[in-house]
Order: structure tokens, then C-alpha cells, then sequence
């Protein structure tokens, strides 16, 4: 967890997440979402197409980034919106970054850190 803090998170304003099939299950994930918290950074999930889904057909997600994405504290865009135009990624950051729109109260960040992946 110090080495993604130091050497991954430090030097950053804003951590973005491609979340595909196994996303959600690894722990690595989990310990850079919790380092970005922490450090009360901008957060951004994007639904890759290959995202898995639920039954009911909704994004399974890392559950840190789902927390932040309900509490209204992190961003969630499809694959398509990112490559919708060359400031689309600029402006999603800008947002992302927006603390009158984001607070940093919003940050849900106290579950315990994944010990294991959980997924292939």
C-alpha cells in the first residue's frame, strides 16, 4: 500500500479506473482506489465494454469505486463518452476535480482493503 501511495498516486490529482470483466476482483484495484481516497484525489470509473454485469444487467464494479460512484463523490462514464471528442477526457477530469460539485465529504472510503483477488 506505501509503494501505490508513493509511487503511483503521489504526483496525480485524479485516478481513473477502466473497469472490464475482472476489475472488480482485483485487490490491486481496491489498494489504488483506497490510496486515491486517501489522498481525497478526483476519481473516475469507466465502463469498459467488456465490463461484467450483473443479472439484472447493471455494471459489477469494485465495490470502493461503487461506494464513491453512490455517494456522488466519483465520476462513472461509459467507454464511448471518454472518446467522445478530443476535451471529452480533459473535461471529465475538470469535473471530477470540481470540489463545490464534488466535496470531499462525499468520500466513502472506510471498508477494509481486499486481502485477495476474487476474480480469475
Amino acid at each position: 500500500m506505501q509503494s501505490i501511495r508513493d509511487n503511483n498516486i503521489s504526483g496525480t490529482s485524479c485516478t481513473i479506473v477502466l473497469c472490464g470483466a475482472h476489475t472488480h476482483g482485483r485487490k490491486y484495484v481496491d489498494w489504488e482506489l483506497k490510496g486515491t481516497l486517501d489522498k481525497e484525489h478526483g476519481l473516475i470509473g469507466v465502463q469498459l465494454p467488456s465490463v461484467a454485469r450483473a443479472t439484472d444487467g447493471k455494471s459489477i464494479v469494485p465495490t470502493r469505486l461503487h461506494n464513491n460512484i453512490v455517494s456522488g463523490y466519483a465520476l462513472w462514464i461509459t467507454w464511448d463518452q471518454l472518446m467522445g471528442g478530443a476535451n471529452a477526457l480533459k473535461g471529465y477530469i475538470e469535473d471530477a476535480l470540481d470540489t463545490a460539485r464534488r466535496p470531499k465529504r462525499l468520500i466513502v472510503n472506510g471498508r477494509d482493503m481486499m486481502r485477495r483477488n476474487t476474480a480469475p
